[in-house]
């Protein structure tokens, strides 16, 4: 059963890795060859990608864990169905708003291409929880060679279109195929069509219910990850400095969606995992913790060494940009720490200690980043604007370890004669 885990995972992660190549390859090419003002209102779209996931109230992350740990497989499929459901309405809610946001080009392809994320995301769900590995590859893989393909032919016959309006085009429609038929095959395996397939009111309740807790945790997560451009453009910041920061977010992002998605493989085994801990091993968690810091730690060198190298072979490197990359990439590796730790919180039904957390560090997170923007802005220690957030973060997980560790004292204490 391991080796089989093990090879599940490998072919997880080969398969996520060349989903995110092609799909790195593209933003990329796109970053570097888009003009300074496109890919400065570019983070529009990207933005709005971010923060279109709110709409789900969390309802993808509570299936999830609901999905993990249901007592029977009738309630598994009743909650992934129910979880179909729901990403269908909220995707078609962002196209209907995206259709109306047609004038600002920008925005309505970040209303769109966050509809259809919420489509892939319910797909996903329904593999992960139903074991379905190759399908789950498959969905990842073909999203992106899909759009790798659509946008080399836009990009080689259309040179009368702008290079901003070929890469969002393609993105949108290449996403929206695939998954579009993926989403429409998982309908049908879950039966979604027939008849005693009714909508169970009470058990969306509960799922939507225990999912608030995980929408203030998305929340602040989405805002941590972009408070800096928020920042930058509510500041009006320079062209170039929103250019440099949205440049370093698409980089870093090869990175983080990379790691993250490892992560997310491995969460309903985690959960399982966690849920049956006992007293006696929960001390060997913080443990497990600094087990897997250290080799996150070994990828964080490489990439680092991996993207000066690429940045002085394109001549774009700079002190300044290598500033805000290192500001970026620490933000995001702790962020990829506190969701190991989180999976904890989770298996023993400890939200309300996560979601008080990450509402504290979203509104807290938010307002130091808009303070500092304002007394620094224009001035050459922007740069360590995404520091901020990477302190609370380092904070936060410290934290939340230490309180593992002084619940295991405190429950093994009255044994001790």
């Amino acid at each position: 059963m391991r080796q089989e885990g093990r090879a599940g995972a490998i072919k997880y992660v080969v398969a996520t890795y060349s989903e995110f190549s092609l799909v790195a390859l593209l933003t990329l090419f796109f970053t570097n060859m888009a003009s300074q003002q496109a890919l400065a209102d570019s983070s529009v779209a990207f933005i709005v990608i971010s923060y279109s996931t709110f709409l789900a109230l969390g309802f993808h992350n509570g299936a999830i864990r609901d999905g993990a740990i249901s007592a029977s497989t009738e309630e598994k499929d009743d909650i992934l169905r129910l979880e179909l459901y729901f990403s269908a309405f909220v995707a078609f809610f962002l196209i209907i708003a995206a259709v109306i946001a047609r004038d600002n080009f920008y925005l309505m392809a970040g209303l769109f291409i966050g509809g259809v994320n919420h489509l892939k995301t319910a797909c996903q769900t329904v593999f992960r929880l139903q074991g379905l590995d190759l399908l789950l590859n498959t969905l990842n893989v073909a999203w992106a060679t899909v759009f790798f393909v659509s946008f080399s032919l836009l990009a080689w016959l259309a040179h009368g279109i702008a290079l901003e309006v070929r890469f969002f085009s393609a993105w949108g429609a290449a996403a929206a195929f695939v998954i579009c038929v993926i989403f429409a095959f998982c309908l049908f395996k879950l039966k979604a069509f027939k008849r005693h397939a009714t909508v169970n009111g009470a058990l969306f309740l509960k799922v939507l219910s225990s999912s608030k807790y995980m929408f203030l945790m998305a929340s602040g997560l989405v805002v941590l990850l972009t408070s800096d451009r928020v920042v930058l453009n509510a500041l009006d910041a320079a062209e170039k400095v929103r250019a440099d920061f949205q440049y370093v977010d698409v980089l870093t992002n090869i990175y983080f969606l990379g790691m993250t998605s490892v992560l997310y493989y491995f969460t309903p085994g985690l959960l399982k995992r966690f849920s049956s801990v006992d007293v006696k091993h929960q001390g060997a968690f913080a443990a497990m913790v600094a087990k897997y810091a250290t080799y996150l730690l070994g990828v964080v060198i490489l990439f680092v060494l991996v993207i000066i190298v690429f940045l002085l072979v394109i001549h774009k490197f700079s002190w300044s940009l290598l500033g805000v990359f290192v500001s970026m990439l620490t933000l995001k590796t702790l962020l990829i720490c506190l969701g190991f730790v989180c999976n904890f919180y989770l298996a023993k039904r400890l939200e309300v200690v996560l979601a008080v957390s990450y509402f504290g560090l979203m509104v807290v997170g938010f307002s130091l980043s808009l303070l500092y923007g304002y007394l620094f802005i224009g001035t050459s220690l922007l740069v360590f604007l995404p520091l901020l957030n990477a302190l609370l973060v380092g904070a936060l997980v410290v934290y939340l370890l230490k309180r593992i560790s002084v619940q295991d004292k405190h429950e093994e204490s009255p044994c001790i004669n």
